[in-house]
């Protein structure tokens, strides 16, 4: 509260207008009456960005150069008047505290107004009607100020009213590169101020110095450029002034400083920002994509079963961890798939970056394009901001294609050059990306079969292919079923905070005796519905997949995977009433109409044993 009060007394005692800005609120803590004079008092009582008549980023790149250098002093910033005008004043920025911001103000054109009255009265006062001609008057006022202009750290020179130049100072022949004998008599104009930086001519009648002394006004410019005697341009803010003598027009005093390094600041400051928003962006929408992932995973604490197939899996998820290769994970929906991902990633050196998932199967080739590849603003409709991209996001880490057989072609093709070549472009970007990443495929397919249909690209696949992984079904593995079971009841009471159930061999023989069409996620669901209802009692499944499909309604529409579900159900009912017999006139075969070796296959392609039913 000290600093406040100190900096209240402060604002009230400078003679300039002077405001107390509090940066976090854009409220104006104090001002004086220089200030209630200059500015509207209403707009004063509001808050700071309604006093300014240009951009509010102006002032967002002015308070960040106080708040790093401490203090700062700038022209950029446009303000309104009382009276509505427009106002160019200098501003004077003093961070008293973080987030507390001395403001004082210099009305350049009245401040140049006071100076040109002085001037008048001044040179008045010594004699100006002795002074016989303009070369004499600046020769005049050179010999009375060498000192000073010497001394002056900004560059300061004269013109007539011809354009050419009557005095230099040092600090403007240092900046400029030119000895005062080489610009003294010559139009300055067509030496340092001919063309624009782009390298376009800049005629003389537009030049704002020569209108300082043509039309008798002070010109004051913050983004100009002078040329060196070397060609080389230098960044330059100047005001010019016009000069009398006796009344009479005379040509102009130019006051400038060397803003070069300054610009080049604001620049890269301007940069810096942006690169800070952007990297907020990016993180925002990395976070969003991390924390949907983790409020969808299924919190795996890792590949469960002691079978042979199981066995393999991890001796494989090790080796292709270790291998940092792409790789192509297959098998039956619901088999462990996606689990497998994750154990590689986890057992991989990429565990400490994301492991970024996106579904191939569920999205059009343009929205599955800008998904995986991202895109600028504005890159197509809808684009309203830029979209980092799942490649990005997968930098250093691993990329998950689910059901990459459903990848479109055209996405086919460019995911290849990116494996291929270590970079893309985004949509609406032209600039390339470098990424470095592992890419594992999973699919329920057969992709070599896609391949040869002319479905799925050859290249792609033998550049995924390094290292293929196979996910057993669970009916090939029946001797994991006890302790997958076990696992996933007790993570299911964990996490439903469920009284704790015990597995009964009764129930472990239920489990077994199912085919389990629906792989680990079946089993998965069976359980956790079983442990809901059991609360804490006996469990009763309920292997609800088997009666979900009934012939008896002409309207129901199946799907293919219902259609597989009856045509099982049809076939056990058939070994079950044949007792266990495919072939044979009392055979499962003969009930069904169709061949031995048909139903043997469909036994195979089902997992059913017909030894169960004997």
């Amino acid at each position: 509260m000290s600093d406040v009060s100190d900096s209240e007394r402060m604002v009230a005692h400078n003679p300039l207008p002077t405001v107390l800005l509090n940066t976090r609120t854009d409220g104006v803590v104090a001002f004086n009456t220089a200030a209630l004079n200059m500015f509207d008092k209403g707009a004063l009582g509001a808050s700071f960005s309604g006093l300014l008549h240009n951009d509010v980023s102006t002032a967002a790149v002015f308070f960040d150069a106080v708040s790093h250098f401490g203090s700062y002093v700038d022209r950029a910033l446009v303000f309104t008047g009382q009276d509505g005008s427009v106002l160019q004043l200098q501003t004077y920025g003093v961070q008293v505290v973080p987030g507390l911001v001395l403001l004082s103000f210099l009305d350049l054109e009245e401040h140049s107004r006071r100076n040109r009255i002085a001037d008048q009265q001044a040179h008045q006062t010594a004699g100006l009607h002795q002074w016989k001609n303009i070369y004499g008057f600046f020769r005049e006022v050179e010999a009375q100020n060498h000192l000073i202009l010497e001394a002056a750290g900004e560059g300061i020179y004269g013109i007539n009213g011809k354009g050419q130049a009557t005095f230099v100072n040092r600090a403007a022949q240092e900046m400029l590169g030119w000895s005062a004998d080489d610009l003294i008599g010559r139009d300055l104009h067509a030496t340092i101020h001919h063309k624009h930086l782009n390298g376009e001519h800049f005629p003389a009648h537009q030049c704002p110095i020569y209108a300082s002394f043509r039309r008798d006004e002070t010109v004051r410019v913050d983004d100009d450029v002078f040329w060196r005697k070397d060609g080389k341009p230098i960044l330059v803010e100047y005001v010019s002034t016009p000069i009398y003598d006796h009344g009479i027009l005379a040509g102009a005093v130019v006051i400038f400083r060397d803003v070069t390094e300054r610009k080049e600041n604001e620049r890269k400051l301007r940069e810096a920002l942006a690169q800070v928003e952007d990297l907020k962006v990016k993180l925002e929408q990395e976070n969003d994509y991390l924390l949907t992932e983790i409020r969808s995973a299924r919190s795996h604490t890792g590949v469960v079963g002691v079978s042979p197939a199981i066995k393999s899996l991890n001796v494989q998820i090790d080796l292709s961890a270790k291998s940092d290769a792409h790789a192509l994970v297959a098998g039956p929906t619901g088999s462990g798939k996606s689990l497998t991902v994750s154990a590689i990633h986890e057992a991989s050196d990429r565990r400490h970056r994301p492991l970024v998932r996106i579904s191939c199967d569920h999205m059009s080739a343009p929205e599955l394009e800008a998904e995986l590849f991202g895109y600028r603003r504005g890159a197509f409709s809808g684009a309203t901001r830029d979209n980092t991209g799942k490649l990005i996001m997968a930098h250093n880490g691993t990329l998950h294609l689910d059901e990459i057989a459903e990848l479109p072609g055209s996405v086919q093709a460019k995911l290849h050059d990116v494996l291929q070549h270590g970079h893309f472009q985004r949509l609406g970007d032209r600039a390339q990306t470098p990424v470095s990443l592992t890419v594992i495929g999973t699919t329920s397919r057969d992709l070599m079969a896609e391949v040869r249909a002319g479905r799925f690209r050859q290249d792609l696949y033998f550049a995924l292919n390094l290292f293929s992984i196979r996910c057993e079904p669970l009916c090939h593995r029946p001797e994991d079923i006890p302790y997958l079971a076990k696992h996933f009841l007790d993570r299911t009471t964990r996490r439903l905070r469920l009284p704790q159930t015990r597995l009964s061999r009764s129930n472990i023989e239920a489990l077994e005796q199912y085919s389990w069409p629906g792989n680990i996620r079946e089993l998965e669901n069976v359980i956790e519905r079983a442990a809901i209802l059991a609360q804490g009692g006996r469990l009763k499944f309920d292997f609800q997949l088997s009666d979900t499909v009934s012939p008896q309604k002409s309207d129901v529409v199946l799907t293919g995977e219902e259609l597989r579900t009856f045509e099982r159900k049809n076939l056990e009912n058939a070994l079950r009433r044949a007792k266990g017999k495919v072939s044979g006139k009392q055979g499962a075969a003969a009930m069904l109409g169709i061949a031995p070796t048909t139903v043997y296959s469909k036994l195979k392609s089902f997992c059913v044993d017909p030894e169960r039913f004997k």
